[in-house]
């Protein structure tokens, strides 16, 4: 009867960390853990009329992370993301963030984009996002601004 017991006492106790792994992002982000973060998903294709890459969808997601951010290493072709707040004339906000992308294929790119430790956003900021396309030989093919109002 013992070894039973303690068989189930590992079955809840495995289940309960199981549930706090899987639910991490939200506990962190009840209580306050970490700093704040912007997820941001976008979905690129290409241009059938003249081949230049396009942005077909993005998301956003407000997130809490542990890390700190630092900008991106620079890999030519490359998606890149800058956040500034309130204008496209004021000081970045968020380290640079960027990933490989290959020109005429469709993918999904997932950015986390943390904030300079001299920033914290607050309700109701304004952040403008430029996204920019950057081809091989480093000059843009194409360059787009989102705007997202932070909760």
């Amino acid at each position: 009867m013992k070894k039973f017991s303690v068989f189930i006492a590992v079955i809840i106790i495995s289940g309960i960390i199981g549930v706090l792994y899987l639910n991490l992002d939200k506990i962190e982000s009840t209580i306050n853990i970490g700093n704040p973060a912007l997820k941001l998903t976008i979905s690129t294709g290409v241009n059938e009329s003249d081949g230049s890459p396009i942005i077909t969808n993005f998301t956003f997601e407000q997130i809490r992370v542990i890390y700190k951010g630092t900008d991106a290493i620079s890999n030519l072709p490359e998606i890149s993301i800058m956040v500034r707040n309130e204008s496209l004339k004021a000081a970045p906000i968020t380290y640079w963030a960027a990933q490989p992308w290959v020109e005429g294929e469709n993918e999904t790119h997932t950015f986390t984009l943390t904030f300079r430790d001299s920033y914290t956003p607050k309700k109701g900021d304004m952040l403008i996002l430029q996204i920019r396309f950057t081809g091989i030989r480093g000059y843009n093919t194409e360059k787009k601004t989102a705007f997202y109002e932070w909760q």
